[in-house]
């Protein structure tokens, strides 16, 4: 073997090692398309299955959206894996069809029929290997830069995501092709990536020429800034998560402890939070609008998938809410649990009395939603709707004052309040929603059963 195919294998090798791609023993699913990329990816797998100790199984999708030449494409394939004696699945799909009825753009629509067919075949322990290269991932920086996005999609393609892995990402398409000449490798040609008609496909017929006569080595040096931003992307997730852990309130986020973040870690903490009450993804425009209200310290926003984000007193909330029926709203309080009408479920949870042997040291908004047990425990209560003239005394202000006048003071939305809820137990209100416990309900040194209520959404 000449240096040069010898070279491109050992990339490939080294790609592999690298990122722990094939634990012993596991099934692969490789994606084969029929062409160069592809093929590729199937003959390296096939010479190196035993060494790896791979299973291998390969799958074709036929989309149903170039015709004759797309069925031409999926014979190449049988044929290919006849001769390799290497078991093959297809799945047919009219994606077209599929792509209208789900309101989606095609090129979306067939990525989830791939990937749903991959992951059906591979099981739950398997792998899949996609053929994607140094030049796509090239080509996806470019088109991510141009949509200003940030350090995330400028990370290119990565080599590893879930179980989806990706052993060609540190060759180029010209080495793919290299490969391929020095096997004698046979493949099909995609026509419509021939045509301007699409964003990438000018990307890669026009943008990445001229970049090539600038820097031949382009693609390499995309590479290495990928590589780069990945370990600056990692680090800033971390740090993200750990601020996110440290900001966890009952049932929402400590502002000021979210304003205190520099603001490369705050906007990673605000889809990582809502991430936790759906798989959405947040375009920048939603991530400004929720970092707008927590450095105002009020307000509330819509982001994508209906997800709701606003500021109550101290603290942030996020999530689906569920509908509201109109009018006011009562159900019987249960200590073990009080389910309301918009899905949440309010508890309250004994606290040990060794808790409040340095109350100054405790968070006030936990400590604000402690409440004496006792006033509780024996007396029939409801959670409920404010009520016109609802007034009560919040603990520690020394002032009796009207809900109203308390919504108004902390500018709550006129379509939060009738959300709110408000715990009555023998006629009175001990505690409210974002405002804490009643004086006569609150914590003291002489309290012997302390309790705290905890609000939390039902998923």
């Amino acid at each position: 073997m000449s240096e040069e195919p010898a070279e491109i294998e050992r990339k490939i090798e080294r790609t592999v090692a690298r990122w722990k791609m094939f634990p012993e023993g596991c099934r692969v699913v490789v994606g084969l398309s029929g062409g160069a990329d592809s093929v590729t990816l199937t003959h390296f797998l096939l010479r190196h299955a035993a060494g790896y100790g791979l299973r291998l199984v390969a799958a074709h999708v036929n989309h149903g959206l170039r015709g004759e030449e797309a069925d031409a494409d999926e014979r190449f394939v049988r044929v290919f894996c006849e001769r390799n004696h290497l078991e093959l699945e297809v799945f047919h799909a009219d994606v077209r069809a599929l792509s209208r009825r789900k309101s989606q753009g095609l090129e979306e629509c067939g990525r989830e029929v791939r990937y749903s067919f991959f992951r059906r075949l591979c099981g739950g322990s398997g792998k899949i290997a996609t053929a994607h290269t140094l030049s796509d991932s090239a080509e996806t920086v470019l088109m991510n830069l141009a949509k200003g996005a940030g350090t995330k999609g400028l990370c290119g393609i990565p080599p590893v995501r879930g179980n989806v892995v990706r052993p060609l990402i540190e060759i180029t398409r010209a080495e793919v092709e290299q490969y391929c000449k020095y096997y004698n490798l046979q493949y099909v040609t995609d026509s419509t990536n021939r045509t301007a008609g699409c964003a990438r496909n000018r990307i890669r017929l026009e943008a990445v020429p001229i970049l090539k006569q600038v820097n031949p080595a382009f693609e390499r040096s995309v590479l290495r800034t990928t590589r780069i931003l990945r370990c600056d992307e990692a680090y800033f997730e971390r740090r993200a998560e750990e601020a996110l852990r440290e900001a966890v309130l009952p049932g929402g986020y400590a502002v000021p402890a979210l304003r205190e973040l520099p603001r490369a870690v705050l906007l990673r903490v605000i889809p990582l939070a809502v991430r936790r009450v759906s798989r959405c993804r947040l375009e920048f425009a939603h991530i400004g609008a929720v970092e707008k209200i927590i450095r105002a310290g009020t307000g509330s926003v819509t982001v994508a998938g209906g997800i709701q984000c606003g500021i109550s007193g101290n603290t942030l909330f996020i999530d689906k809410r569920k509908k509201i029926s109109s009018g006011p709203w009562s159900v019987p309080f249960s200590p073990s649990g009080t389910l309301l009408p918009d899905g949440r479920k309010l508890f309250v949870r004994p606290v040990p009395p060794a808790a409040f042997e340095n109350p100054k040291k405790i968070n006030n908004f936990i400590f604000n939603n402690w409440i004496n047990y006792d006033t509780i425990l024996s007396i029939d209560g409801v959670v409920r709707s404010r009520n016109p003239g609802d007034a009560y005394r919040p603990a520690g202000r020394g002032v009796t004052k009207t809900l109203k006048k308390l919504f108004n003071e902390a500018k709550i939305p006129v379509t939060e309040r009738d959300r709110r809820a408000v715990l009555e137990c023998g006629g009175k209100i001990v505690w409210v929603e974002g405002f804490g416990v009643s004086q006569e309900a609150c914590v003291s040194e002489n309290t012997e059963k302390i309790a705290e209520v905890v609000m939390k959404e039902c998923r």
